[in-house]
């Protein structure tokens, strides 16, 4: 039977909430645990269901029907179904999907690159929006010239060239440069 308690595999996902949304997806998780197995996992070496949880004494169906009124009557609006939503979201999702969504933490509009870096590539465009054909490799060795020239360079980490290219082409785009990604290539700016 322990092996039929275990969790889903965690997931680090559960990071990008906040405490209070992570929480409350463990104390779902330890009311669905106890519907599917009859136990919840913080259950003593030992324990035996409750008669209402008891699965080979209750169907599933009826296991969710006795957790929604246990529910109910602690003060919570849980239906049935919604339990049975909530099982099929933690079955495919794990914790993760016991969380609310809406609450997760927004990755910023460039990834995990430093915004200095970001803001540095900014300045390297604008200087060059005056001349007539500059190449991304120029781009973005005045990037990097514009990083180390900076006092807290050394705490600045610097993304690969790849990443550099990939966020030339995001900040490059609106203001409409055209560019191709092969290094020799000319940056034609508009005149």
């Amino acid at each position: 039977m322990k092996e039929e308690r275990q969790r889903v595999p965690p997931t680090a996902r559960i990071a990008e909430f906040p405490k209070k949304a992570a929480d409350q997806a463990r104390w779902w998780e330890s009311h669905i645990l106890e519907v599917l197995h009859g136990l919840p996992p913080d259950a003593p070496q030992g324990a035996v269901p409750r008669p209402e949880f008891d699965p080979r004494l209750h169907s599933l169906a009826e296991r969710e029907r006795a957790k929604a009124a246990e529910l109910r009557a602690a003060g919570h609006r849980v239906t049935a179904s919604g339990l049975k939503q909530w099982r099929h979201r933690y079955r495919r999702d794990g914790l993760v999907g016991l969380a609310d969504g809406r609450t997760a933490k927004q990755l910023p509009p460039f990834g995990r690159i430093a915004p200095a870096v970001v803001e540095a590539m900014r300045q390297a465009i604008a200087e060059t929006a005056d001349a007539s054909s500059r190449t991304i490799g120029f781009i973005i060795w005045r990037t990097k010239q514009i990083v180390a020239s900076r006092e807290d360079a050394d705490g600045i980490e610097l993304p690969t060239e790849r990443t550099l290219y990939r966020l030339f082409d995001k900040l490059a785009a609106p203001t409409s440069v055209r560019a191709s990604r092969c290094r020799p290539c000319i940056l034609r700016l508009p005149e």
